[in-house]
């Protein structure tokens, strides 16, 4: 049953945003996006701590941007495609994936978590199970708005678990869509190994300059 339902979701969506015969950036004869707009993504080659497939510029920030805020649900199933490419090619094998919980005035303003949308999508490509027990536990100011040293202070202790039982001695992905300080990334982390976490992979689509 559970397994109808969703496949009924992507068919309604299927039909709000149907995919087009052109790309998605410069129209030409091509679902999805073609491969010269992909060219023009600039990768993240020195990846760190954090796995990031491109930076949030150009073609790669534009997507995100219509995805997280216009739910153009074409652009989310490019940059799960993305997602997925990084996971196989970095050969990210995990018992788990986790996302970043949005809080309720982000649920409420953009009606989905853009993490959560992500994690499901890669779910039914990878077959990777997901947990959800991660939550914001505390009201936090919006990140963007902040300095460096303030997404610091204002992450901090924002998060917590339902239950740990899908997270001890678990090896995780956390997925976030754009890590800029990496405050929130990092903060998550902390509250995953202290709940018994064994091992986190940690992967967004996009990486900012800052």
């Amino acid at each position: 049953i559970i397994k109808l339902l969703i496949s009924l979701k992507d068919e309604i969506l299927d039909i709000i945003y149907p995919q087009k015969n052109s790309c998605i950036i410069c129209e030409s004869e091509f679902i999805g996006i073609c491969p010269l707009c992909k060219s023009k993504i600039k990768r993240v080659k020195d990846n760190d701590k954090v796995i990031s497939y491109g930076y949030y510029n150009g073609i790669l920030k534009k997507l995100i941007l219509e995805f997280k805020y216009n739910k153009n649900f074409v652009a989310g199933s490019i940059l799960v495609e993305f997602l997925c490419e990084i996971i196989k090619k970095n050969n990210l094998d995990v018992d788990y994936i986790v996302f970043i919980p949005s809080s309720k005035k982000a649920m409420k303003d953009r009606g989905f978590n853009q993490c959560e949308y992500l994690a499901k999508e890669i779910n039914k490509q990878l077959n990777i199970s997901i947990c959800k027990d991660i939550i914001k536990n505390k009201n936090i100011k919006e990140q963007k708005l902040l300095s460096r040293e303030e997404r610091y202070k204002n992450i901090k202790d924002a998060f917590s678990l339902i239950s740990d039982k899908n997270i001890r001695n678990k090896r995780l992905l956390l997925i976030d869509d754009v890590m800029t300080t990496g405050a929130t990334l990092y903060e998550c982390e902390k509250m995953l190994i202290k709940n018994g976490a064994l091992s986190i992979k940690m992967l967004t689509v996009a990486k900012s300059y800052i």
